[in-house]
């Protein structure tokens, strides 16, 4: 039984704010699939923690399984469709927003062209061995770097994001050493900053992972591996679907040293994080 029949075959036993929920997972599948509890509950006026009871009330471990469900039921719907492809072609080669889809699949396939296995293989051993991981962005890259921060504290211990104007930044710093890996973003023209952290970081004997958008970043020189994903001619939005393609490759070579524990360990983060979000909804029901 597909997902979608089997809200339908419980919708009638779901609280209001469940149905809602139901409703929406039903209409936007895909939208579900890309986004967190948090985020679907806000499109569809219900708390986080009305997302989640519906998950129960689905039989569902939680919203990381809902996802699977929905994810498997647009895989089956789209095998029904392939013969409607060459028709998504011409859409996309005739919109507006179709060129610039396939330009950004263009600038991916570009930048693959440019990006060395064997360096992204030690990159992700690197990260995989390190005892810290700190990451390190500013301006209109810090939004990458929490994100990239967020999904890596979901898979293992001791990610740190660096903020330069933390009072504990030079603490921070200072605890680097052979066993640290730090991950650098340089899209900015102004890193005069960022360089003085590099330039420690390397004399503590840090591995530097350097992301930027030109071959000519300045401090290339300090970076045990660096990758350039766009050329002067990029601007940021074109460099940003590259980014984000980029980080997930990485994310994945890293979890591929050891999937199990990986695994594992994503497992038991989300167990904490459903136990804590249990604690919050009983409080809540105590209060009112």
């Amino acid at each position: 039984m597909s997902i979608q029949e089997d809200i339908k075959k419980r919708f009638v036993r779901l609280s209001k704010g469940q149905r809602k929920v139901a409703q929406f997972v039903m209409d936007n599948p895909t939208t579900v699939i890309a986004n967190g509890a948090a985020e679907v509950g806000r499109m569809a006026n219900v708390s986080e923690s009305t997302v989640i009871r519906f998950c129960y009330a689905m039989d569902l471990s939680g919203y990381v399984e809902l996802q699977e469900e929905v994810r498997n039921y647009v895989i089956s719907q789209n095998d029904g469709m392939h013969l409607q492809r060459s028709h998504t072609a011409n859409k996309l080669s005739q919109s507006s927003f179709g060129k610039v889809m396939q330009g950004d699949s263009q600038n991916i396939e570009e930048a693959i062209q440019f990006i060395n296995d064997k360096l992204i293989q030690k990159s992700s051993k690197w990260m995989h061995e390190a005892d810290n991981i700190y990451i390190l962005g500013t301006h209109q890259v810090t939004s990458m770097a929490d994100w990239l921060s967020h999904t890596l504290k979901t898979l293992r211990s001791n990610i740190k994001e660096l903020r330069l104007n933390s009072d504990g930044i030079l603490q921070q710093i200072n605890s680097m050493g052979e066993h640290t890996t730090l991950i650098v973003f340089t899209f900015d023209k102004q890193i005069k900053n960022i360089q003085t952290i590099v330039e420690i970081a390397k004399m503590k004997k840090a591995k530097i992972i350097v992301i930027t958008g030109s071959a000519f970043s300045p401090i290339r020189e300090y970076a045990s591996a660096l990758f350039a994903l766009g050329t002067k001619n990029h601007s940021s939005l074109d460099i940003a679907p590259v980014l984000v393609s980029f980080l997930h490759a990485l994310i994945e070579e890293m979890i591929s040293q050891d999937k199990a524990q990986y695994e594992n360990y994503q497992q038991s983060y989300e167990q904490v994080e459903s136990n804590v979000l249990f604690l919050d909804t009983a409080r809540e029901k105590q209060i009112f």
